[in-house]
């Protein structure tokens, strides 16, 4: 139900009331959504508040119109191997697709308890975050929250670009080369902070990828989020090509 009498704007209370809808798959990927009208009707507003919700969500990329048959939820469905998982925007390329990065922090800050352990250094130790906000069009993204020892890393951070392979960039400027990795997938509810990156609404479900990357010793931990209306993990068993 919209409430009138809130700063929100109508036509942003059913764009999140729509997206919401999505994700909890009452309107399924590449199905036809009501019309304007009925939309109308449902929600108590006007055709145009209606019609600029829809055309937002157009541009957004979660629907997509079709001329003479209506606006459809867009299919765009990620799927990975949970055997054969990689960093995000390498698993992207190798599937063909071109991702855009954009980097929304990087900063120095003292290891919690809970990095310095998955590090293997002392609580408090300086560590570099790297937050990447990863995405090949404008629904489907994934955030990169990766943590590098600052002393195992030395000017690290003057070296980062938004367009750099961080595994290329370790391994030629400071030897290390990942060998294997340990993962923790899990489902998480977006926090208020990864439902602004990620353009979702806070309490969307996100899949949670823990990895803590290997050489013969640990090299760094990142924690990937993916948007899980728009992102399968499947097991594929045989020879598969790394991600």
């Amino acid at each position: 139900m919209l409430e009138k009498n809130i700063k929100t704007p109508l036509y942003e209370q059913i764009e999140i009331e729509l997206k919401r809808l999505i994700n909890d798959g009452k309107y399924k990927q590449g199905t036809l959504i009501a019309s304007e009208s009925e939309l109308g009707r449902e929600f108590g507003a006007s055709r145009i508040t209606i019609r600029r919700a829809v055309s937002d969500l157009v541009d957004q990329g979660y629907l997509v119109k079709k001329q003479g048959k209506g606006t459809f939820v867009q299919a765009n469905i990620v799927e990975r191997n949970l055997l054969h998982l990689g960093s995000y925007s390498n698993f992207m390329k190798n599937s063909g697709k071109h991702p855009s990065v954009q980097i929304v922090k990087l900063q120095e800050i003292a290891s919690t308890d809970k990095i310095a352990e998955l590090l293997n250094i002392f609580p408090g130790e300086p560590v570099i975050n790297l937050k990447r906000l990863v995405k090949f069009n404008k629904a489907v993204s994934g955030l990169e929250s990766a943590y590098y020892s600052s002393n195992k890393f030395p000017k690290l951070r003057e070296k980062i670009t938004p367009d750099i392979s961080m595994t290329s960039l370790l391994s030629t400027q400071y030897g290390y080369k990942e060998l294997g990795s340990n993962q923790l997938l899990s489902y998480v509810p977006a926090t208020s902070e990864l439902a602004q990156y990620m353009n979702k609404v806070p309490g969307d479900p996100l899949f949670k990828l823990r990895r803590q990357v290997m050489d013969k010793e640990v090299i760094y931990v990142t924690f990937n989020y993916y948007d899980a209306s728009t992102t399968n993990f499947a097991i594929t068993s045989g020879n598969q090509r790394k991600e």
